[in-house]
């Protein structure tokens, strides 16, 4: 492939129609499969107080939210590793390290909508009887598929990452257990974090996300749920949601800007 004489924008058409034959042939599709089994498996656990009283959609929320990062981390934490020998030998006849990464952000967008899509379906299904009726910016379902799909592209875009750096397979499946675990443990649901476990949770995906989805569930007309608000979280409120939302994006594109220039190395390579 002569990359020299194609654009930057021709590079990333080349490498999203690449992963798509790749979703086809390889039958990606079945993450669709994976993420509705997890879901619903989650969603028998989660109980039928789940957006009726804080601590069963601080549990709820917390559960969704790990079957969001489990799906994101998955998606891509062998994507770019597996092809690092051919990404070597085509940057040196003139592969764009950003064009090549931006196609995979794109074809990872379209698997987390995807698996967002089935993840918000399920929630909506398991509690359809006692959902808030409203949202705060936008309608209530759409606030909460806004919020499964950043928490989800960002644990994809964290895999990606640890992807470009890794150079081999078994390298990223070791290490994705203990980003998973980190994302879990400083969620900020499970244990009371202090100190410094509280300011790497700040970094963490898991915690904005479960924040994200109880400032949602605020907006139903509980009266429980509104006094245990205030009892445990405080005002909240849109302004809220819109800075977890926020925090999930500027976290993509750190991750984004990271992957390409940790993959910019790759020449280096000494085997």
């Amino acid at each position: 492939m002569a990359e020299r004489r194609i654009s930057g924008q021709g590079q990333i058409a080349v490498y999203l129609g690449k992963c798509f034959r790749l979703f086809r042939n390889e039958k990606q599709w079945k993450n669709f499969l994976s993420s509705f089994i997890i879901i619903v498996i989650i969603s028998m656990v989660t109980g039928p107080d789940m957006f009726n009283t804080y601590d069963a959609t601080n549990k709820g929320a917390f559960a969704v939210i790990s079957a969001c990062i489990w799906s994101g981390l998955f998606n891509s934490i062998q994507s770019i590793c597996r092809e690092r020998a051919i990404i070597k030998r085509e940057y040196r006849t003139g592969l764009r390290i950003s064009s090549y990464i931006l196609a995979h952000v794109i074809y990872e967008m379209f698997l987390c909508a995807g698996e967002s899509l089935i993840v918000l379906i399920v929630v909506l299904v398991r509690n359809h009887s006692h959902l808030p009726p409203s949202g705060l910016v936008l309608p209530m379902f759409i606030e909460l598929y806004l919020t499964i799909f950043l928490t989800t592209f960002c644990a994809d875009m964290i895999a990606m990452l640890v992807s470009c750096i890794v150079r081999n397979e078994m390298s990223a499946m070791m290490i994705m257990p203990f980003i998973l675990v980190v994302q879990l443990v400083m969620a900020g649901v499970v244990f009371d974090l202090t100190g410094i476990t509280e300011l790497i949770s700040y970094l963490t995906a898991s915690r904005w996300g479960v924040q994200a989805i109880i400032s949602i569930a605020r907006t139903n007309s509980s009266v429980n749920l509104q006094a245990e608000w205030l009892a445990n979280a405080g005002e909240g409120g849109a302004g809220m949601l819109m800075k977890d939302w926020l925090l999930l994006l500027v976290f993509c594109l750190i991750y984004i800007i990271a992957a390409i220039i940790m993959l910019g190395f790759v020449d280096k390579d000494e085997r």
